[in-house]
């Protein structure tokens, strides 16, 4: 570990995904998994912290307990995060390639609060580090996808083909529920109780009407900044919504 942590500052950044509070075997584990990855270390040696993290988690869970440790994504949940990422905006370039937009003005407020919607959930939002809970996630679990819905319909509404929303509509019900299931099954591995608790008292996909009041111990409610919407990639997402207005403006045009 010494060695791989002259061989790579920027492990140093990856350092508070162990509590303090955990034991230094567990602190060693994450860093031996983050530098293995980093530094394409064979596969034997991440087979070896995989034993040893589902050692600790088993023993963790035992007593009740967050496993404390940052744990490898599978290659299905990898696969279905990329799918859902770009599912929206493929999906809409193809409808305006096929028709031409009818220009249905009362889907913009949809995609108007969309996207205020996953800024908001952006700008709150410090993945893996800390399970958030305030902002947007005080009324709904993903506001995230519920913003990319609500942006892929009013585009569509636009648009003004119902067939076309449909099959985004299917298509957004088979690939999302599965990813929600995969990545609430991750966050639970790795706050344990905390996430269950959070689960219970805040709705998956239809918000509430009210922030829930959550008193679990070890979280804290997070606050906006600026500088999470950057991290989180959410300007990308600007420039993607930008782009779509242009291809509609330009498909019009034809």
């Amino acid at each position: 570990i010494g060695h791989l942590l002259d061989a790579d500052n920027s492990v140093q950044q990856w350092a508070v995904l162990a509590p303090r509070t955990e034991s230094r075997a567990r602190a060693r584990l994450t860093l031996l998994r983050f530098c293995a990855r980093r530094r394409n270390l064979p596969s034997s040696l991440l087979s070896s912290a995989a034993r040893q993290g589902s050692r600790a988690e088993r023993s963790a869970a035992g007593r009740g307990e967050a496993s404390g440790v940052l744990i490898p994504k599978t290659k299905k949940e990898i696969w279905l995060n990329r799918v859902r990422v770009w599912l929206p905006p493929v999906f809409v370039v193809v409808a305006i390639i096929l028709r031409k937009p009818a220009w249905n003005l009362w889907g913009v407020p949809l995609i108007v609060a969309g996207e205020t919607l996953r800024t908001w959930a952006a700008g709150h939002l410090v993945k893996d580090e800390t399970l958030t809970v305030g902002g947007p996630y005080a009324f709904v679990r993903n506001p995230l996808y519920l913003g990319s819905l609500l942006n892929t319909v009013g585009f569509l509404v636009i648009l003004g083909d119902w067939r076309l929303a449909a099959i985004f509509l299917a298509l957004a019900v088979a690939i999302y529920v599965p990813t929600v299931k995969q990545e609430e099954n991750y966050l639970s591995r790795m706050h344990g109780e905390a996430f269950d608790a959070y689960v219970r008292s805040v709705p998956g996909i239809l918000p509430r009407l009210a922030p829930a009041k959550l008193n679990i111990e070890g979280l804290r409610n997070s606050r906006f900044e600026w500088k999470w919407v950057w991290e989180n990639d959410e300007h990308k997402t600007w420039i993607a919504f930008v782009a779509v207005l242009g291809l509609f403006v330009a498909r019009g045009a034809l």
